[in-house]
């Protein structure tokens, strides 16, 4: 169990930290709540930029249909560690 908590605390610095750089906010700004829609200053470029730099940080695919469930911050952190765990 330790293994995934450690798994998980790592995604989570990680995503924060990439989204942070993506969007020019500090991290402290960012929480697990936050909600991509409508919390989160995206646009579609930057977006697609935070998805690739996730995806090259873990060596992993984000398949659409899994991005399009992803609603907050936190659901992120989700289906990265879900990918990351089945390599």
């Amino acid at each position: 169990m330790a293994d995934s908590d450690n798994l998980r605390a790592k995604v989570k610095e990680d995503v924060i930290r990439i989204m942070s750089e993506t969007l020019e906010i500090s991290p402290e700004e960012i929480s697990s709540e936050l909600q991509f829609n409508t919390d989160l200053p995206f646009d579609s470029l930057q977006l697609y930029e935070f998805v690739i730099d996730v995806e090259e940080t873990y060596n992993i695919r984000l398949p659409d249909e899994l991005l399009d469930e992803v609603k907050t911050v936190d659901d992120m952190i989700d289906v990265v560690v879900k990918l990351s765990a089945q390599k």
